[in-house]
Protein backbone atom coordinates (compact mmCIF):
# COMPACT_ATOMS: atom_id res chain seq x y z
CA UNK A 1 0.00 0.00 0.00
CA UNK A 2 1.40 3.54 -0.84
CA UNK A 3 2.51 5.91 1.91
CA UNK A 4 -0.28 8.15 2.79
CA UNK A 5 0.51 11.52 2.03
CA UNK A 6 -0.04 14.70 4.11
CA UNK A 7 -3.64 15.40 1.84
CA UNK A 8 -4.80 12.31 3.90
CA UNK A 9 -4.92 14.14 6.87
CA UNK A 10 -5.72 16.87 6.06
CA UNK A 11 -8.83 17.23 7.53
CA UNK A 12 -9.70 20.52 6.58
CA UNK A 13 -10.50 18.95 3.18
CA UNK A 14 -14.08 18.07 2.21
CA UNK A 15 -14.84 14.02 3.11
CA UNK A 16 -14.76 13.46 0.21
CA UNK A 17 -11.58 14.65 -0.60
CA UNK A 18 -10.08 12.81 2.52
CA UNK A 19 -12.16 9.70 2.53
CA UNK A 20 -10.55 6.50 2.76
CA UNK A 21 -10.32 4.57 -0.83
CA UNK A 22 -11.50 1.35 -1.42
CA UNK A 23 -10.11 1.73 -5.36
CA UNK A 24 -8.31 -0.91 -6.93
CA UNK A 25 -7.78 -2.72 -3.66
CA UNK A 26 -6.36 0.28 -1.99
CA UNK A 27 -7.94 1.67 1.19
CA UNK A 28 -6.31 4.20 3.45
CA UNK A 29 -8.19 4.16 6.68
CA UNK A 30 -9.07 7.82 7.55
CA UNK A 31 -10.68 9.03 11.17
CA UNK A 32 -13.91 10.54 10.47
CA UNK A 33 -14.59 14.01 11.70
CA UNK A 34 -18.29 14.97 12.20
CA UNK A 35 -19.26 18.37 10.05
CA UNK A 36 -21.27 19.37 12.38
CA UNK A 37 -22.44 18.24 15.70
CA UNK A 38 -26.23 18.02 17.73
CA UNK A 39 -28.21 17.88 20.95
CA UNK A 40 -31.08 15.83 21.10
CA UNK A 41 -33.64 16.24 24.04
CA UNK A 42 -36.79 14.66 25.55
CA UNK A 43 -39.47 17.12 27.32
CA UNK A 44 -42.21 15.51 29.47
CA UNK A 45 -42.38 12.21 27.22
CA UNK A 46 -44.90 9.36 27.45
CA UNK A 47 -44.67 6.55 25.20
CA UNK A 48 -46.17 3.01 25.19
CA UNK A 49 -47.29 0.12 22.65
CA UNK A 50 -51.50 0.34 22.12
CA UNK A 51 -53.18 1.32 25.85
CA UNK A 52 -50.00 0.03 27.96
CA UNK A 53 -47.53 3.38 28.64
CA UNK A 54 -43.89 2.01 28.99
CA UNK A 55 -42.35 5.65 29.75
CA UNK A 56 -43.93 8.28 32.37
CA UNK A 57 -42.98 12.11 32.12
CA UNK A 58 -38.87 11.17 30.98
CA UNK A 59 -37.05 14.71 30.34
CA UNK A 60 -33.62 14.58 29.48
CA UNK A 61 -31.17 16.63 27.20
CA UNK A 62 -27.76 14.91 25.81
CA UNK A 63 -25.15 16.81 24.36
CA UNK A 64 -22.51 16.73 21.49
CA UNK A 65 -19.32 14.92 23.08
CA UNK A 66 -21.10 13.00 25.82
CA UNK A 67 -21.30 9.34 26.37
CA UNK A 68 -24.54 8.75 28.32
CA UNK A 69 -25.03 5.29 29.36
CA UNK A 70 -28.88 4.38 29.56
CA UNK A 71 -29.39 1.31 32.85
CA UNK A 72 -31.90 -0.68 34.84
CA UNK A 73 -33.34 -3.13 35.05
CA UNK A 74 -35.64 -5.45 32.54
CA UNK A 75 -38.42 -3.41 31.85
CA UNK A 76 -37.73 -0.27 32.55
CA UNK A 77 -38.39 1.30 29.51
CA UNK A 78 -34.79 1.89 27.75
CA UNK A 79 -35.49 0.49 24.59
CA UNK A 80 -38.66 2.41 24.52
CA UNK A 81 -37.00 5.72 25.14
CA UNK A 82 -34.43 5.11 22.56
CA UNK A 83 -37.13 4.21 19.80
CA UNK A 84 -39.16 6.91 20.70
CA UNK A 85 -35.64 9.39 20.80
CA UNK A 86 -34.44 7.97 17.12
CA UNK A 87 -38.52 8.63 15.68
CA UNK A 88 -39.02 4.96 15.26
CA UNK A 89 -41.64 5.17 17.76
CA UNK A 90 -44.07 8.14 18.34
CA UNK A 91 -44.74 9.89 21.74
CA UNK A 92 -48.35 9.77 23.40
CA UNK A 93 -47.20 13.19 24.65
CA UNK A 94 -44.26 15.38 24.88
CA UNK A 95 -41.26 16.29 22.44
CA UNK A 96 -38.62 15.23 21.26
CA UNK A 97 -35.87 17.68 19.86
CA UNK A 98 -32.91 18.08 17.79
CA UNK A 99 -31.32 21.60 18.35
CA UNK A 100 -34.23 22.64 19.73
CA UNK A 101 -36.40 21.76 17.05
CA UNK A 102 -39.50 19.36 17.24
CA UNK A 103 -38.17 15.93 15.75
CA UNK A 104 -41.22 15.68 14.03
CA UNK A 105 -40.37 18.59 11.38
CA UNK A 106 -37.75 16.67 9.68
CA UNK A 107 -38.11 14.03 6.75
CA UNK A 108 -37.42 10.48 8.19
CA UNK A 109 -34.23 10.82 5.33
CA UNK A 110 -33.34 14.16 7.71
CA UNK A 111 -33.43 12.00 10.65
CA UNK A 112 -31.03 9.24 9.24
CA UNK A 113 -28.31 11.65 8.42
CA UNK A 114 -28.64 13.01 12.19
CA UNK A 115 -29.41 9.73 14.15
CA UNK A 116 -27.50 6.32 13.89
CA UNK A 117 -29.94 4.03 15.62
CA UNK A 118 -29.03 0.18 16.51
CA UNK A 119 -32.26 -1.23 18.41
CA UNK A 120 -31.75 -4.23 20.69
CA UNK A 121 -32.82 -6.84 17.89
CA UNK A 122 -32.92 -7.03 14.00
CA UNK A 123 -34.26 -9.97 12.00
CA UNK A 124 -32.17 -11.46 9.23
CA UNK A 125 -34.51 -12.10 6.71
CA UNK A 126 -32.42 -11.74 3.39
CA UNK A 127 -28.89 -12.97 2.57
CA UNK A 128 -27.73 -9.92 1.66
CA UNK A 129 -23.90 -9.76 1.96
CA UNK A 130 -21.87 -8.22 5.29
CA UNK A 131 -21.00 -5.51 3.29
CA UNK A 132 -24.03 -4.77 1.92
CA UNK A 133 -25.90 -4.30 5.05
CA UNK A 134 -23.61 -1.67 6.35
CA UNK A 135 -23.67 0.38 2.65
CA UNK A 136 -27.48 0.43 4.19
CA UNK A 137 -26.33 2.57 6.35
CA UNK A 138 -25.47 5.19 3.68
CA UNK A 139 -28.86 5.29 2.22
CA UNK A 140 -29.67 8.88 3.50
CA UNK A 141 -26.37 10.25 2.05
CA UNK A 142 -27.33 9.10 -1.48
CA UNK A 143 -29.11 11.70 -3.86
CA UNK A 144 -31.70 10.09 -6.13
CA UNK A 145 -30.61 6.88 -8.61
CA UNK A 146 -27.09 7.39 -8.23
CA UNK A 147 -26.53 4.65 -6.27
CA UNK A 148 -23.11 4.35 -3.90
CA UNK A 149 -19.81 6.42 -4.88
CA UNK A 150 -16.61 6.14 -3.36
CA UNK A 151 -17.06 8.07 -0.98
CA UNK A 152 -19.66 5.61 0.73
CA UNK A 153 -17.67 2.62 0.32
CA UNK A 154 -14.78 4.41 1.71
CA UNK A 155 -17.08 4.99 4.48
CA UNK A 156 -18.40 1.36 5.03
CA UNK A 157 -15.16 -0.03 4.70
CA UNK A 158 -14.10 2.89 7.69
CA UNK A 159 -16.97 0.92 9.78
CA UNK A 160 -16.01 -2.33 8.93
CA UNK A 161 -12.77 -1.86 10.25
CA UNK A 162 -13.17 -0.20 13.72
CA UNK A 163 -16.10 -2.85 14.11
CA UNK A 164 -13.62 -6.12 13.07
CA UNK A 165 -15.99 -6.81 10.58
CA UNK A 166 -14.06 -6.11 7.34
CA UNK A 167 -12.75 -9.95 6.85
CA UNK A 168 -16.99 -10.94 6.77
CA UNK A 169 -17.72 -8.36 3.93
CA UNK A 170 -18.47 -10.56 1.50
CA UNK A 171 -20.50 -13.29 3.85
CA UNK A 172 -24.33 -13.33 4.16
CA UNK A 173 -25.35 -12.04 6.96
CA UNK A 174 -28.01 -14.84 7.59
CA UNK A 175 -24.88 -17.10 8.45
CA UNK A 176 -23.50 -15.05 11.32
CA UNK A 177 -23.21 -15.95 14.41
CA UNK A 178 -24.70 -13.35 17.47
CA UNK A 179 -22.13 -11.67 18.38
CA UNK A 180 -21.01 -11.15 14.66
CA UNK A 181 -24.40 -9.86 13.85
CA UNK A 182 -24.45 -7.37 16.32
CA UNK A 183 -20.88 -5.45 15.09
CA UNK A 184 -22.35 -5.67 11.64
CA UNK A 185 -25.72 -3.63 12.90
CA UNK A 186 -23.02 -1.08 14.50
CA UNK A 187 -21.11 -0.68 11.77
CA UNK A 188 -24.39 0.11 9.56
CA UNK A 189 -24.60 2.56 12.04
CA UNK A 190 -21.30 3.57 11.97
CA UNK A 191 -21.35 4.03 8.23
CA UNK A 192 -23.86 6.57 8.44
CA UNK A 193 -21.49 9.05 10.13
CA UNK A 194 -24.15 10.80 11.99
CA UNK A 195 -24.02 13.60 14.76
CA UNK A 196 -26.20 11.54 17.41
CA UNK A 197 -25.32 7.61 18.13
CA UNK A 198 -28.80 5.81 19.62
CA UNK A 199 -27.47 2.57 20.31
CA UNK A 200 -29.94 -0.35 22.54
CA UNK A 201 -27.69 -2.92 24.16
CA UNK A 202 -24.05 -2.54 21.46
CA UNK A 203 -22.06 -5.52 23.20
CA UNK A 204 -24.96 -7.61 23.95
CA UNK A 205 -23.70 -11.62 22.83
CA UNK A 206 -20.35 -9.65 22.11
CA UNK A 207 -16.70 -11.51 23.68
CA UNK A 208 -14.83 -9.21 26.27
CA UNK A 209 -12.51 -7.96 23.90
CA UNK A 210 -14.65 -7.31 21.36
CA UNK A 211 -16.97 -5.00 23.94
CA UNK A 212 -14.16 -3.22 25.35
CA UNK A 213 -12.98 -2.46 21.29
CA UNK A 214 -16.70 -1.02 20.80
CA UNK A 215 -17.03 1.06 23.45
CA UNK A 216 -14.01 2.25 22.45
CA UNK A 217 -15.08 2.84 18.63
CA UNK A 218 -18.19 4.98 20.21
CA UNK A 219 -15.53 7.02 22.49
CA UNK A 220 -13.27 8.42 19.87
CA UNK A 221 -16.43 8.64 18.22
CA UNK A 222 -17.94 11.09 21.00
CA UNK A 223 -14.46 12.88 21.49
CA UNK A 224 -15.20 13.52 17.68
CA UNK A 225 -17.93 15.46 18.71
CA UNK A 226 -20.99 12.58 18.50
CA UNK A 227 -23.59 12.55 21.12
CA UNK A 228 -24.33 9.00 22.61
CA UNK A 229 -26.73 7.30 24.30
CA UNK A 230 -25.87 3.68 24.84
CA UNK A 231 -28.17 1.20 26.95
CA UNK A 232 -25.92 -0.94 28.79
CA UNK A 233 -26.49 -4.12 31.27
CA UNK A 234 -23.15 -4.17 32.48
CA UNK A 235 -22.99 -1.66 35.09
CA UNK A 236 -19.22 -1.86 35.24
CA UNK A 237 -18.47 -1.06 31.64
CA UNK A 238 -20.72 1.96 32.27
CA UNK A 239 -18.44 3.08 34.81
CA UNK A 240 -15.36 2.65 33.21
CA UNK A 241 -16.85 4.33 29.57
CA UNK A 242 -19.71 6.49 30.11
CA UNK A 243 -19.32 10.58 31.11
CA UNK A 244 -22.64 10.24 32.87
CA UNK A 245 -25.65 7.86 33.33
CA UNK A 246 -29.42 7.70 33.45
CA UNK A 247 -30.64 5.23 35.30
CA UNK A 248 -34.33 3.83 34.53
CA UNK A 249 -36.78 2.29 36.83
CA UNK A 250 -40.45 1.43 35.81
CA UNK A 251 -40.73 3.46 33.27
CA UNK A 252 -38.87 6.92 34.58
CA UNK A 253 -35.87 8.40 35.28
CA UNK A 254 -34.62 6.84 38.83
CA UNK A 255 -31.48 8.80 39.07
CA UNK A 256 -28.87 10.96 36.49
CA UNK A 257 -25.87 12.41 36.76
CA UNK A 258 -21.88 11.76 37.25
CA UNK A 259 -21.13 8.19 37.54
CA UNK A 260 -19.79 8.28 41.08
CA UNK A 261 -23.33 9.98 41.82
CA UNK A 262 -25.84 7.12 40.53
CA UNK A 263 -23.80 3.77 41.09
CA UNK A 264 -24.12 3.89 45.09
CA UNK A 265 -25.22 1.04 46.97
CA UNK A 266 -28.44 2.68 48.40
CA UNK A 267 -29.48 3.92 44.56
CA UNK A 268 -28.67 0.50 43.14
CA UNK A 269 -30.28 -1.21 45.54
CA UNK A 270 -33.45 1.48 45.89
CA UNK A 271 -33.82 -0.05 41.66
CA UNK A 272 -32.57 -3.32 41.46
CA UNK A 273 -33.29 -4.50 44.79
CA UNK A 274 -31.33 -6.72 47.09
CA UNK A 275 -27.77 -8.89 45.89
CA UNK A 276 -25.37 -6.05 44.91
CA UNK A 277 -22.49 -4.74 46.75
CA UNK A 278 -20.56 -1.83 45.43
CA UNK A 279 -17.22 -1.40 45.81
CA UNK A 280 -14.09 1.11 44.30
CA UNK A 281 -11.70 0.01 41.65
CA UNK A 282 -8.03 -0.28 43.28
CA UNK A 283 -6.63 2.06 40.85
CA UNK A 284 -9.38 4.36 38.92
CA UNK A 285 -11.73 4.52 42.10
CA UNK A 286 -14.75 4.34 39.80
CA UNK A 287 -17.65 2.14 41.23
CA UNK A 288 -17.12 -1.51 41.19
CA UNK A 289 -20.45 -3.26 41.05
CA UNK A 290 -20.83 -6.56 41.76
CA UNK A 291 -23.48 -9.87 42.93
CA UNK A 292 -23.17 -10.06 46.55
CA UNK A 293 -22.65 -14.11 47.90
CA UNK A 294 -25.59 -15.34 49.07
CA UNK A 295 -25.36 -15.39 53.15
CA UNK A 296 -26.73 -18.53 55.19
CA UNK A 297 -30.37 -18.34 55.99
CA UNK A 298 -29.72 -19.49 59.36
CA UNK A 299 -26.98 -18.96 61.61
CA UNK A 300 -24.05 -21.96 62.16
CA UNK A 301 -23.45 -20.43 65.51
CA UNK A 302 -24.28 -18.84 68.17
CA UNK A 303 -24.80 -15.20 68.11
CA UNK A 304 -22.51 -14.18 70.15
CA UNK A 305 -20.82 -10.50 69.26
CA UNK A 306 -17.41 -10.21 67.85
CA UNK A 307 -15.44 -7.13 67.28
CA UNK A 308 -12.90 -6.73 64.66
CA UNK A 309 -10.20 -4.74 64.30
CA UNK A 310 -8.94 -4.14 60.97
CA UNK A 311 -8.21 -2.30 58.12
CA UNK A 312 -6.56 -1.84 54.54
CA UNK A 313 -8.52 -4.62 53.44
CA UNK A 314 -6.72 -7.38 55.80
CA UNK A 315 -10.27 -8.22 57.58
CA UNK A 316 -12.11 -8.25 54.35
CA UNK A 317 -11.96 -12.33 54.25
CA UNK A 318 -12.35 -12.45 58.05
CA UNK A 319 -15.59 -10.35 58.54
CA UNK A 320 -17.28 -11.90 55.68
CA UNK A 321 -16.56 -15.16 57.37
CA UNK A 322 -18.14 -14.37 60.72
CA UNK A 323 -21.27 -13.11 58.81
CA UNK A 324 -21.56 -16.38 57.44
CA UNK A 325 -21.29 -18.29 60.27
CA UNK A 326 -23.85 -16.54 62.10
CA UNK A 327 -22.01 -13.90 64.17
CA UNK A 328 -22.73 -10.67 65.51
CA UNK A 329 -20.04 -8.64 64.03
CA UNK A 330 -19.07 -5.24 64.80
CA UNK A 331 -15.82 -3.40 63.64
CA UNK A 332 -13.51 -0.55 64.09
CA UNK A 333 -12.06 2.28 63.95
CA UNK A 334 -11.44 2.25 60.51
CA UNK A 335 -10.93 5.24 58.03
CA UNK A 336 -13.96 5.84 55.48
CA UNK A 337 -13.47 4.70 52.04
CA UNK A 338 -10.78 2.01 53.70
CA UNK A 339 -11.42 -1.02 51.59
CA UNK A 340 -12.76 -2.70 54.96
CA UNK A 341 -15.19 -0.17 55.35
CA UNK A 342 -16.76 -0.96 52.24
CA UNK A 343 -16.83 -4.40 53.20
CA UNK A 344 -18.95 -3.50 56.34
CA UNK A 345 -21.11 -1.40 54.52
CA UNK A 346 -21.77 -4.50 52.17
CA UNK A 347 -22.34 -7.06 54.82
CA UNK A 348 -24.11 -4.60 57.12
CA UNK A 349 -21.83 -4.46 59.93
CA UNK A 350 -22.33 -1.85 62.27
CA UNK A 351 -18.82 -0.27 62.84
CA UNK A 352 -17.22 3.23 63.95
CA UNK A 353 -15.34 5.07 61.34
CA UNK A 354 -12.83 8.02 61.46
CA UNK A 355 -12.72 10.88 58.67
CA UNK A 356 -10.51 9.22 55.22
CA UNK A 357 -6.82 9.69 56.02
CA UNK A 358 -7.21 11.15 59.83
CA UNK A 359 -5.62 9.31 63.05
CA UNK A 360 -8.18 7.63 65.31
CA UNK A 361 -9.88 10.86 67.01
CA UNK A 362 -11.11 10.45 70.68
CA UNK A 363 -14.73 10.32 69.91
CA UNK A 364 -14.53 7.57 67.74
CA UNK A 365 -12.04 5.60 70.07
CA UNK A 366 -14.88 6.33 72.80
CA UNK A 367 -17.65 4.79 70.33
CA UNK A 368 -15.31 1.72 69.43
CA UNK A 369 -14.54 1.05 73.50
CA UNK A 370 -18.32 0.73 73.73
CA UNK A 371 -18.83 -2.10 71.09
CA UNK A 372 -15.81 -3.96 72.53
CA UNK A 373 -17.21 -4.00 76.00
CA UNK A 374 -20.65 -5.17 74.41
CA UNK A 375 -18.35 -8.03 72.91
CA UNK A 376 -17.79 -11.72 73.85
CA UNK A 377 -14.44 -11.39 71.75
CA UNK A 378 -12.13 -9.18 70.19
CA UNK A 379 -10.21 -9.87 66.79
CA UNK A 380 -7.50 -8.02 65.62
CA UNK A 381 -6.04 -8.99 61.65
CA UNK A 382 -2.96 -8.69 60.33
CA UNK A 383 -3.24 -4.94 59.93
CA UNK A 384 -0.06 -2.77 60.01
CA UNK A 385 -0.03 -0.14 63.36
CA UNK A 386 1.37 3.33 62.76
CA UNK A 387 0.46 6.55 63.82
CA UNK A 388 -2.91 7.34 62.04
CA UNK A 389 -4.40 3.83 63.73
CA UNK A 390 -2.07 3.22 67.01
CA UNK A 391 -4.96 4.67 69.65
CA UNK A 392 -6.64 0.85 67.85
CA UNK A 393 -3.91 -0.85 70.77
CA UNK A 394 -6.26 0.94 73.13
CA UNK A 395 -9.11 -1.23 72.62
CA UNK A 396 -7.39 -4.25 72.79
CA UNK A 397 -5.76 -3.92 76.33
CA UNK A 398 -9.64 -2.70 77.01
CA UNK A 399 -10.94 -6.57 75.71
CA UNK A 400 -7.92 -7.64 78.75
CA UNK A 401 -9.43 -5.45 81.10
Amino acid sequence: MPAASEADWDFSRPPRERAGRELGGSFRPVSYVLQYTMRIGASHVRAGYGRLEVIRDVSLQLHPGEFVGLVGPNGAGKSTLLRVLSGTLPTLSGNITLDGLPLARFTAREIARKIAFVPQSEPTLFDFTVRDVVLMGRHAHIRGLTGEGPEDFAAATRAMAATDTLPLAERPITTLSGGEHRRVLMARALAQEAPVLLLDEPTAHLDLSHQVELLNVIRKRVEEGATALVALHDLNLAAIFCHRVLLMASGSIAAEGAIQEVLRQDILTRVYGGGIEVHRHPVTGSPVVLPAPPLPSTPTAPAHRIHVICGGGTGAALLSELVRRGYHVTAGVLNSMDTDDDVCAALGIERVTEAPFSPVGAAALEAARELVARSDAVIMSEVPIGKGNLANLDLIFAALD
